[in-house]
């Protein structure tokens, strides 16, 4: 199944590498985020200035609506926790990641994701993830190991 077209292959390549990228960045982000989430401090300044690097790469999406283009699509997805996740993780954590100024086509592209009907209507209440998320974080501050000191 070795495309004959150079253009199909080099699109193909273009794919693949956009989302090994898009992949790694939604696990750094993910971690990051976390981290800065659940900590205080040094650590919590150090998570986010890395999960603000890895928003770098996400505010590539300049210019459409979607990752797709006009529509919903893989990237689209597999990123679409941070939409809806990282604004939850910036209240409890008292930072922010996601500066408007900065991030405009991230914060643009994050509406419309959540504005879709599928996802608007798939998502759990915004007021029982902040209440988790704060359990969560006072656990974790608490923890005998002392992984996490807010």
């Amino acid at each position: 199944m070795i495309p004959k077209n150079t253009n199909e292959i080099r699109v193909k390549f273009r794919f693949q590498a956009c989302t090994i990228t898009m992949c790694n960045c939604n696990v750094m982000l993910g971690k990051a985020g976390w981290v800065a989430m659940s900590t205080s401090g040094d650590e919590q300044e150090e998570a986010m200035k890395e999960a603000k690097e890895m928003m770098e790469k996400i505010e590539e999406i300049k210019g459409k609506n979607y990752f797709g283009g006009d529509n919903i699509g893989y990237l689209d997805i597999a990123l679409g926790w941070i939409a809806y996740l990282v604004p939850v993780w910036e209240e409890v954590g008292s930072m922010q990641i996601i500066d408007p100024l900065k991030f405009p086509a991230t914060i643009a592209w994050m509406t419309n994701f959540l504005s879709h009907p599928v996802i608007k209507d798939s998502l759990p209440p915004r007021d029982k993830m902040l209440v988790y998320y704060h359990s969560r974080r006072k656990e974790l501050s608490s923890t005998s190991l002392g992984l996490f000191k807010v």
